[in-house]
């Protein structure tokens, strides 16, 4: 069958896809989100990053990946924080628990700014710009036990996700906004990827970061 498909071009080369050739092994999600609403809250309480508008795209970004994968259903706003940060008095000293609780979340991807990168001028090739976070799953609505608060990982210290660029990418990226979007973009991807089911080598959607 292989054979007479080998000159069939764009057509061929479909067949060949949904039969599976080419394509990398299955990975299966890490956790599955829940039905309700989520709140993805971006934790910078260290100030790693040193460009605000970068937390700003990666949500932006991580929103788009999780409901275009149908990882979840619904992302609340980033709105609805910035309204909590004028009317709640004691806002910087609420809990991730308590903040997903506010907002009305049924769950909170709680990701934590470990470390950040992204300035034009290059002083390493292989690795000019970087975006390292780790990631958490809580259950804002769980208050009689704190050893259920923690959905996903078993690990109190989170699941780590990191990205970088290499310089010639930095180069063509030019600002630190311009260098923030990419490093948001590649970021919100891998991180995405915990929670659907996908192939090793996905090509559907494939951008090229080097």
């Amino acid at each position: 069958m292989l054979a007479s498909l080998s000159g069939c071009g764009m057509q061929g080369g479909a067949v060949l896809y949904m039969l599976g050739v080419g394509q990398g092994r299955k990975i299966e999600a890490q956790f599955k989100l829940g039905e309700g609403p989520i709140l993805i809250f971006i934790d910078d309480v260290h100030e790693r990053v040193d460009w605000p508008a970068a937390n700003r795209h990666l949500f932006n970004e991580l929103s788009q990946e999780l409901l275009r994968n149908k990882a979840a259903k619904k992302i609340i706003p980033d709105e609805t924080l910035d309204q909590l940060k004028q009317t709640v008095p004691d806002f910087p000293r609420k809990s991730c628990r308590e903040l997903g609780e506010l907002a009305g979340a049924s769950q909170v991807l709680w990701i934590e700014a470990q470390d950040y990168l992204g300035e034009p001028e290059v002083f390493e090739a292989s690795r000019a710009a970087y975006f390292s976070v780790t990631v958490k799953v809580i259950d804002p609505n769980q208050k009689s036990d704190r050893n259920l608060i923690r959905l996903w990982p078993a690990s109190s210290d989170g699941q780590p996700i990191a990205v970088s660029l290499t310089g010639a990418r930095v180069a063509e990226a030019k600002s630190k906004d311009g260098i923030s979007k990419i490093l948001a973009e590649k970021l919100a991807g891998e991180i995405a990827k915990l929670f659907y089911e996908h192939r090793a080598d996905d090509f559907e959607k494939k951008e090229e970061y080097q």
